[in-house]
């Protein structure tokens, strides 16, 4: 077991090491008053971004406690450039009331329902004439998935497959990110806005200008390479002893 452990260790260390996260930061309080007033579990303050060789991994952090709330979407526009796009939240069945100003190719829309189900996401693409549905938490395909251990914090955390995105190391994307409720309402918050997107639950919410990230994923530095190497081994001289 040890060797086996060992091993593994090794392969998944040379394969990929992590890259730093990237940080957007968003205006606090940004939220139109009165309608949205006290609404502080929709109100993002900050977004970070990384990646290793297989996922994008996206937090996204609110002013609010996530945990004393059963309600709030988040959901994060993708435009990786692989096709037009379409400028909606899949009319079929997310359905926000949201102009993008572009089009988007790919979007996660996740939830926080700590009264409920904790927390939970969908991962939807657009081919170049539909909407489809690639993945999600409760399918278990591992293409997305959803983490609420930050929630008492304000914080939600996801992860996307850079496979399902179709991308790859030195590919860069553009995004968005915004807080919503249920049905066809609109985006509360707008990462990519450092003032109200929308008005009223009824108004449409208007996107500002995207975010963009880099696919990073970094080698492991010749020195670590050598002392995995030495790990393995002296591993595995322990286990032929036991042997």
């Amino acid at each position: 077991m040890e060797l086996k452990y060992a091993q593994t260790l090794l392969a998944l260390s040379l394969l990929t090491c992590g890259a730093m996260a990237d940080t957007y930061n968003d205006a606090t309080g940004d939220l139109a008053s009165p309608t949205f007033d006290g609404f502080t579990h929709l109100d993002i303050t900050s977004v970070e971004v990384t990646n290793d060789a297989n996922f994008v991994y996206i937090s996204i952090n609110t002013a609010g406690d996530l945990d004393a709330v059963n309600w709030g979407k988040f959901i994060v526009g993708f435009d990786t450039g692989r096709n037009a796009g379409d400028n909606s939240v899949d009319p079929g069945s997310w359905n926000r009331n949201v102009d993008w100003g572009r089009g988007i190719t790919d979007f996660i829309g996740s939830w926080t329902d700590d009264g409920g189900s904790g927390a939970g996401a969908e991962l939807r693409s657009f081919d170049g004439s539909s909407w489809g549905l690639t993945d999600a938490t409760y399918l278990g395909g591992g293409d997305v998935t959803a983490d609420d251990s930050g929630h008492a914090g304000g914080t939600q955390m996801l992860a996307v497959s850079l496979s399902a995105l179709g991308l790859g190391n030195g590919d860069t994307f553009d995004f968005d990110v915004f807080s919503t409720g249920g049905g066809a309402d609109p985006g509360v918050d707008h990462l990519s806005r450092m003032d109200p997107a929308t008005s009223d639950w009824g108004m449409t919410s208007i996107a500002g200008q995207f975010m963009s990230y880099t696919i990073n994923i970094v080698p492991l530095p010749p020195a670590a390479f050598a002392g995995f190497i030495g790990l393995a081994g002296v591993v595995g001289i322990r286990f032929a002893k036991r042997r």
